[in-house]
């Protein structure tokens, strides 16, 4: 009995050390062809029962996407999914808030301060923004899933902690539409990774199209 007891001892505390090590954090750096970081990009894992997480209930805190200098800000905005957004407008002039993506077609017509209610993103995906009239301002929203994923900070790194080797990293650079996620097979281990990507030159402003048409000018 007291051999079967260490024994057991000593099985549990290796899967403890397996663990440990598989979870173990990874410092992943992204950055384009000319050594600039990949900032606010969302590095996610492919959901397995594994590390796929129940659904949870939103924060009940709205997040903020602001439009200042005829610019969204941020740029990205990372939410959770059910997760409600505020778009106050703190510009002197109106704008017309609108997207056509999947997860969330929405519209917010012409308007100023900050009178308008806040808007719920149910669907996981992301979600591209624009003003009707004003074609320059260009905004992201990235509504995440059940699974794990991070977002790289302003020298595009991002902390990762996962089991799993195969990830999707998504910056609105990737691709003309914005929306391309790009697969990427981590190594194995702790060692720290930089990781090169190819950033697609930002159309010229008269040339941005994300939707099928838009809206008619108020």
């Amino acid at each position: 009995m007291i051999i079967l007891n260490i024994l057991l001892r000593i099985t549990l505390f290796t899967i403890t050390l397996t663990s440990s090590a598989l979870l173990a954090a990874k410092t992943v750096t992204l950055v384009d062809e000319q050594g600039r970081p990949f900032i606010n990009a969302v590095i996610s894992v492919a959901a397995t029962a594994g590390e796929a997480s129940s659904p949870s209930a939103p924060p009940q805190q709205p997040a903020i996407m602001d439009q200042v200098n005829r610019q969204f800000e941020p740029t990205m905005l990372v939410i959770e999914q059910g997760q409600t957004v505020v778009f106050p407008n703190s510009d002197n002039i109106r704008h017309h808030v609108y997207s056509f993506s999947q997860p969330k077609p929405f519209e917010i017509k012409l308007y100023a301060g900050d009178s308008v209610p806040p808007v719920q993103f149910s669907k996981p995906g992301i979600v591209v923004l624009g003003c009707n009239i004003h074609d320059s301002m260009l905004g992201f929203i990235y509504v995440k899933d059940n699974i794990p994923s991070w977002q790289t900070n302003q020298n595009g790194q991002a902390e990762i902690t996962t089991m799993q080797n195969e990830v999707l990293i998504w910056h609105p650079d990737f691709s003309v539409n914005h929306l391309e996620r790009l697969p990427y097979a981590l190594t194995a281990g702790d060692e720290p990774v930089t990781i090169t990507l190819p950033r697609i030159t930002q159309l010229e402003t008269s040339k941005r199209v994300f939707g099928s048409s838009k809206f008619k000018r108020q």
